[in-house]
């Protein structure tokens, strides 16, 4: 590989900070390159996880988990080692979206709209993962785009419907992100129809909702994350909520807008 094990880490380290041009540097590299070294690049890939694990790097595995990250590192060096350039592309292209949206925000609410395009940057990722087993529809009226919500709420959600939803059904799944206000509460919803969160997992984040101090804290840390904030900045009548629908899973987010 033209590509030194340090060199490589310190691009990975620069694209975090700085985002498309290191990506861009990495995949440019790689694919000027005769022949990918594929074990080589699974090497590097386990030697920057431990690194990402043990400097938790500026925070980013309290939003975005480590394996989100590396999964996606993973899949770029894939699309490359089969000659798929412009989708890896593109996934560079995401990827550095939301890596910059995490770092460039100085404030902790933004509008709807910014969450929006980020969950489609994210749901394009997971897309190159899962192919045509994943399919999406968002629904928000134009009216509720300029509403202002904690950033970094509607993620977790597709992440959790993409690992208890879609990758355990063979067929894939539908995610639909919607969003209604009434009365002074803005309701977001993201909604599943694959295999959908197994009972205990909902009770453990019901279980926590009421006290703590009872459930295992190692546990469904993004969705905790989300309930926390949500009341925090909006007062006890606003959190998050999880259930099973007929078919898959059903996470609410409630928002009370004037308390």
């Amino acid at each position: 590989m033209l590509l030194s094990l340090n060199l490589f880490t310190a691009l990975i380290i620069l694209s975090i900070v700085g985002g498309m041009i290191s990506l861009t540097a990495i995949v440019m590299i790689l694919i000027t390159e005769k022949e990918v070294d594929f074990l080589e690049v699974e090497k590097k890939r386990v030697d920057l996880e431990v690194l990402l694990n043990e400097s938790k790097l500026l925070h980013l595995s309290a939003q975005i988990q480590p394996h989100f990250l590396f999964n996606t590192l993973n899949t770029i060096s894939t699309l490359i080692r089969l000659g798929k350039n412009k989708e890896a592309e593109q996934a560079i292209y995401s990827l550095s979206s939301l890596l910059r949206y995490h770092l460039d925000k100085k404030n902790s609410l933004v509008s709807l709209k910014e969450e929006i395009k980020y969950a489609e940057q994210y749901l394009s990722i997971q897309q190159l993962r899962f192919g045509s087993r994943l399919e999406w529809e968002i629904h928000v009226p134009e009216a509720l785009l300029g509403m202002e919500i904690p950033m970094l709420v509607i993620q977790p959600l597709i992440e959790n419907a993409c690992i208890h939803g879609v990758e355990p059904s063979m067929d894939g799944g539908k995610i639909l992100i919607s969003a209604t206000s009434t009365d002074g509460v803005l309701l977001l919803e993201v909604r599943d129809d694959g295999a959908g969160v197994s009972d205990a997992v909902i009770s453990e984040f019901e279980r926590w909702k009421t006290d703590s101090r009872s459930s295992n804290s190692e546990t469904n840390i993004g969705l905790r994350n989300v309930h926390s904030r949500l009341k925090e900045q909006f007062g006890k009548e606003s959190g998050l909520s999880i259930k099973k629908s007929r078919k898959g899973t059903i996470s609410t987010i409630t928002i009370t807008l004037f308390s």
